[in-house]
């Protein structure tokens, strides 16, 4: 059974008021009693109760953590840092999935805001008028996802978000100089702030280097939404496929192999996170690295000190791997131009 604080104060000799703002470190109770209550609460292997604490100060010691899709390793990473971070600060942390769900996210949101102290909401799919209104409940920390420029940022929000446009431009340079000239993009869901940011550098370094791209929209961005893209993708109409994540670029994969289409002989593709584990892919996918681990420790520092509005930004990297290679030939008949098709 656990030590109560009644049991720490009797063996201190003290009463459970006087034990309890010893164990706080309040400056009201004199050196000699607080060292002696914390030698003795030591001694009794103590564990102050969340509950209890939180009854005195009125804060829970919880933060909550709102993710579009838990399954997806890149938050994996994500929620490692945070956190290791945060609890080495005695702070819990309540997490919900909103399975990719806007409305299922705001009643978390809501749900939350009166169960925790602060909340985490990571590549939400909210309105900035929703995050907003959070936001005036207790603080938020927004990771992966900026409000829009003509917002007014309420003074209890911290935004950080990964930086796509070195990662993607490098990624569009890379096919360009295997000689890829028509690249197909299996973008993110349309509610989605990083999806807009890819497809916004794409778009412009394609346009900027005269390549053809077409965009296939996607409602969940898993490895069954990569596995259905490219289930009739025409090899003759497209040398690369750019994906939104890894795990769509494993969809991918996964089609264009049971089709038995050689990647990267016959179409070269290309994911986005670096959040498979070794040998998980066949072949090893090239993918633009976003480093969720340096996204939670930002993430970790706005909930540690929310009061210092922090912001910042992860940059991203193109790791090249197995899976991309020098364009195969296209059939003469494809050589037209195509018309770029927005996501649906």
């Amino acid at each position: 059974m656990a030590t109560t604080i009644r049991q720490v104060a009797d063996a201190a000799g003290v009463s459970i008021a006087t034990a309890s703002r010893a164990l706080s470190g309040s400056d009201a109770v004199v050196p000699a009693t607080r060292d002696r209550v914390l030698r003795v609460a030591a001694a009794l292997d103590y564990t102050p109760s969340r509950l209890a604490r939180g009854l005195v100060t009125g804060t829970t010691g919880n933060i909550g953590l709102i993710f579009p899709d838990i399954t997806n390793p890149f938050y994996t990473s994500f929620l490692a840092e945070l956190e290791s971070l945060v609890g080495a600060y005695d702070m819990g942390i309540v997490i919900g999935d909103s399975h990719e769900n806007p409305d299922r996210e705001l009643a978390l949101v809501r749900q939350m805001s009166t169960q925790v102290d602060r909340l985490v909401l990571t590549s939400s799919r909210l309105t900035d008028e929703q995050i907003v209104a959070a936001a005036g409940r207790l603080p938020v920390v927004l990771a992966n996802r900026r409000l829009g420029g003509d917002v007014v940022v309420p003074p209890r929000l911290s935004q950080m978000v990964i930086d796509v446009d070195a990662g993607f431009t490098a990624a569009v340079t890379h096919l360009h100089e295997l000689g890829h000239r028509r690249l197909t993009y299996l973008d993110g869901p349309a509610r989605s702030w990083s999806a807009r940011q890819k497809r916004t550098v794409l778009s412009r370094v394609c346009g900027e280097l005269g390549l053809a791209l077409t965009v296939v929209g996607i409602e969940r961005p898993d490895f069954a939404a990569g596995l259905a893209a490219c289930a009739d993708l025409d090899p003759d109409r497209a040398t690369a496929v750019l994906a939104f994540n890894d795990q769509v670029a494993l969809g991918a994969l996964a089609a264009l192999r049971a089709r038995g289409i050689d990647v990267p002989g016959r179409i070269s593709v290309i994911g986005c996170d670096d959040s498979l584990p070794d040998g998980l892919a066949w072949p090893a996918l090239t993918t633009v690295d976003s480093s969720s681990r340096a996204l939670g420790a930002l993430a970790a520092a706005a909930v540690l000190d929310p009061e210092s509005h922090p912001t910042g930004s992860v940059p991203t990297r193109l790791i090249v791997r197995r899976s991309t290679a020098v364009a195969a030939a296209l059939p003469h008949s494809t050589h037209r131009d195509d018309t770029t098709q927005e996501p649906s």
